[in-house]
């Protein structure tokens, strides 16, 4: 199996003890958690709406969206603004929640293992590559993978 995973550097966060990247294409900023607005009749993953400088943008929790249990909100929590592509090659811009955002670093393709060879597995999950650091292990995720077209779809009604 091959990776999608490219050489480059990679935004990194932790969801709870897990530690997780992101390409530095896909992200346009890192903000603040600051005031959520809930829109009735959403999903649980769609935390609501945030205004962001005059725009508001959907905010999805990354830990609901990839399986994990809910976390607890803290000062640490950090909002990525997502690039997101939709199927026609354009982009639209949403907030995903993480514990803590940590630190963008360089990974060549080296440093990037495939992630495990089952079959449901591999075409299941976001997870295109791991980088094993001394047993400090970061999971290298595809956003457009978790962040679905029925994400996209939700988004488009604001």
């Amino acid at each position: 199996m091959e990776t999608a995973s490219v050489s480059g550097a990679y935004l990194t966060f932790l969801l709870g003890d897990e530690k997780f990247a992101v390409h530095v294409d896909n992200v346009q900023e890192v903000v603040e958690l600051n005031q959520i607005t809930k829109v009735p009749n959403t999903p649980d993953y769609m935390l609501g709406i945030i205004n962001l400088r005059g725009r508001v943008l959907p905010l999805l929790d990354t830990r609901l969206k990839l399986g994990l249990p809910a976390g607890e909100r803290t000062s640490k929590n950090r909002i990525l603004i997502l690039e997101i592509a939709e199927a026609d090659e354009k982009t639209i811009q949403i907030g995903a929640i993480v514990d803590v955002a940590r630190e963008v670093v360089e990974i060549n393709m080296q440093q990037i293992q495939k992630p495990a060879d089952i079959d449901s597995y591999r075409h299941s999950t976001p997870v295109t590559g791991i980088v094993n650091n001394q047993g400090d292990i970061t999971m290298i995720i595809d956003i457009n993978k978790v962040f679905s077209t029925a994400d996209i779809s939700i988004v488009n009604e604001f």
